[in-house]
């Protein structure tokens, strides 16, 4: 048995693009500099060369400005996959080497495992990255963050993923998971709100899949009740550091209920419009130090009237002067007997 491919009765070329520039270059690039590059090593790869190529010539078959295909260039030239060589001092005289990205890959190989076990090393570079690249794990991570945030990542960013896996450790999936809690659950796509996330997991030694799984169910359990105060107060934002550390006394060191601390914040917006944290914080610590554990237990702020004294109607007793009352008992046998004689 044989497999043989069919030949097609004209003879039309084909560019073969490396799955490098695909997998690593192309998705963080602008989509007209992709062009320029395609386009340019299309020619490269042509064996036509009476042609006269040049930048005019890329420039009229895209529809773009030549300033936009000298600027095209510049940036992969700066990610190290062209070389120009200048003909003459004019700066826009020049022709493009097209480097071969398996031999770069080759030349700047640097397994991850190696990588990883280096420790923190600073700054990477596109070499690295397409580098990493030559790892599936890694590339689908991108691929699967480019997913989650709608759009490319820019060269930095992609720089940024590398210093989580080499430099903290992080997994490629704890990295997909960090973009998908930011993305879905807090409305963020940035890397820097990103980084913090991850930044915070490594603080807490969270390397698996496991491990992120039991932070966050606790982490959401708090931050609901974050929302829930600040809610309750009129403020629809996150909380400051400050106010959380209120809310973290109130529920940690006091072991309020939710329920009770809503209530103070209540109380509070009822007695003075828009609270700071620190007046809500003394209804509370005043429950705390008062016992209340439950809603029942909060005092209704009623104070109840004291009895009043009722006033008898004074009788014939009652008309004796006071200095009567200090007579003898003697005087008071015969003052009695006269009234009984009478």
């Amino acid at each position: 048995m044989q497999f043989i491919k069919g030949k097609p009765g004209i003879d039309i070329e084909d560019t073969p693009v490396e799955n490098i520039f695909i997998d690593a270059f192309m998705p963080s690039a602008e989509g007209n500099f992709v062009k320029v590059y395609l386009l340019g090593y299309k020619y490269a790869c042509s064996r036509d060369r009476s042609s006269g190529f040049s930048n005019e010539t890329i420039a009229r078959a895209l529809d773009i400005p030549v300033t936009t295909v000298l600027k095209a260039w510049d940036y992969w030239e700066k990610r190290g996959i062209i070389k120009k060589h200048y003909r003459k001092e004019d700066k826009s005289n020049f022709s493009v080497e097209f480097l071969s990205l398996k031999q770069l890959y080759i030349d700047n190989y640097r397994s991850v495992s190696d990588n990883t076990l280096e420790g923190s090393r600073g700054a990477y570079t596109p070499s690295d990255l397409m580098q990493a690249m030559g790892d599936t794990r890694i590339r689908d991570m991108f691929n699967e963050v480019q997913k989650i945030i709608c759009r490319p990542l820019t060269p930095s960013e992609s720089l940024q993923c590398l210093e989580w896996l080499y430099d903290l450790k992080m997994a490629p999936e704890i990295i997909e998971e960090a973009f998908r809690y930011s993305v879905e659950k807090k409305g963020v796509k940035s890397i820097r709100y990103v980084n913090a996330i991850i930044s915070s997991w490594y603080d807490n030694n969270i390397n698996t899949l496991e491990r992120l799984s039991e932070h966050l169910e606790v982490t959401d359990a708090r931050y609901s009740r974050y929302n829930a105060v600040m809610k309750a107060l009129g403020r629809p934002k996150n909380p400051t550091r400050i106010e959380k550390q209120y809310i973290g006394k109130w529920l940690d060191e006091y072991a309020m209920p939710v329920d009770v601390i809503l209530k103070a914040c209540d109380k509070a917006v009822i007695q003075t419009p828009n609270p700071p944290l620190n007046y809500v914080d003394g209804i509370i610590t005043k429950w705390y130090r008062d016992g209340v554990k439950t809603l029942s237990d909060i005092p209704d702020g009623k104070k109840e009237p004291k009895p009043q004294k009722r006033k008898g109607v004074r009788n014939r007793f009652h008309n004796f002067d006071q200095p009567a009352l200090k007579l003898t008992n003697e005087q008071l046998k015969e003052i009695l007997n006269k009234h009984r004689d009478a």
